[in-house]
């Protein structure tokens, strides 16, 4: 009990720069890997699926067991050995596991070769009649069209969470709320390039439902900001908020683990399909259950305590 007594009265606003200093590193050293990866372009810094960038993926399923480097030999044997190749468990629109394998643009004569060399080693499955087998070819200009729409739709995002929040609010949780929303972004992207994983629609779409989750959380305080801003006039404004945050705390913290729960269970049983939503979006809600107090509330804060009433507040609070 003395520990939870500790954590309500803890001074949130007292510490600002300690949350500033920590967010400024991690985003430091995700930037630093984005140009150190992409040779100095940040754009290149981060691993594209092939939605994003030419190329050729096959979908396969085996009769015969197979692992991912006696494919990887086969592969490799038709001239292909810088393929990238990952087991699923369920491919081509099946139940079946197999194959997903991520190669360099084949030519129509490329691709025959390849799939007789597999179905050779190892014998194509078939589910009601059909292989179990599917390729699909991305152009660059497809790829182009992709990362174009995927910019625009989390600035549109970004755009209407800004609107919301000064409509419902005050321009200055807008900003706070905005700060927070590219703070998850700016993490999450650096987490992918540090660890390398591949950026896919998925990932996109789990952008976009970050966005949304950190609003919420972000809206739930600042909602209880301005009831306690009525309810505690005569404190200064960083009290204030400090009092709001211990109040919604365990709130923020019990729906970010109760919403963490189903995420890790998408993880690690949700298999290839569900794998990269469900890590972006496990990076995200702890990102956001961490900006949503120690980013969008502090700025709120340092705008807010501009003003001269609660100029005059503190100063009173000083004197006293």
């Amino acid at each position: 009990m003395s520990f939870l007594r500790r954590i309500y009265s803890f001074d949130f606003m007292g510490h600002k720069k300690w949350y500033f200093l920590l967010s400024g590193i991690v985003i430091g050293i995700g930037l630093v890997s984005l140009f150190v990866r992409g040779g100095g372009d940040p754009r290149d810094g981060l691993q594209y699926g092939l939605e994003f960038r030419e190329g050729t993926r096959i979908e396969v399923a085996f009769e015969q067991p197979a692992t991912v480097a006696e494919v990887r030999d086969v592969i490799g044997a038709a001239g292909h050995a810088e393929a990238q190749i990952q087991e699923s468990s369920a491919v081509g629109g099946t139940s079946l596991p197999g194959f997903q394998i991520q190669i360099e643009t084949l030519a129509p004569t490329e691709q025959v070769e390849l799939k007789s060399a597999l179905d050779e080693a190892f014998t194509i499955a078939t589910e009601g009649g059909s292989e179990v087998y599917s390729l699909r070819t991305v152009g660059p200009t497809f790829g182009g069209e992709v990362v174009t729409s995927s910019y625009k739709a989390a600035l549109l995002a970004l755009l209407l969470i800004v609107a919301y929040v000064t409509f419902r609010f005050d321009w200055k949780f807008a900003v706070g709320a905005l700060a927070a929303e590219f703070h998850d972004v700016l993490v999450l992207v650096g987490v992918y390039s540090l660890s390398g994983r591949e950026v896919t629609t998925s990932t996109v779409a789990a952008v976009l439902t970050i966005l949304g989750y950190s609003l919420y959380d972000s809206v739930i305080i600042s909602d209880r900001i301005r009831e306690n801003s009525t309810k505690y006039s005569r404190l200064p404004y960083g009290e204030m908020v400090d009092r709001s945050l211990s109040e919604t705390l365990t709130r923020s913290l019990i729906t970010s683990f109760t919403t963490l729960l189903p995420v890790l269970c998408l993880l690690f049983f949700g298999g290839t399909t569900l794998t990269d939503f469900a890590f972006a979006l496990m990076i995200g809600i702890i990102s956001g259950a961490y900006s949503t107090i120690f980013i969008a509330s502090p700025i709120v804060t340092i705008l807010k305590e501009r003003e001269p009433q609660y100029r005059r507040l503190a100063a009173k609070a000083e004197q006293a």
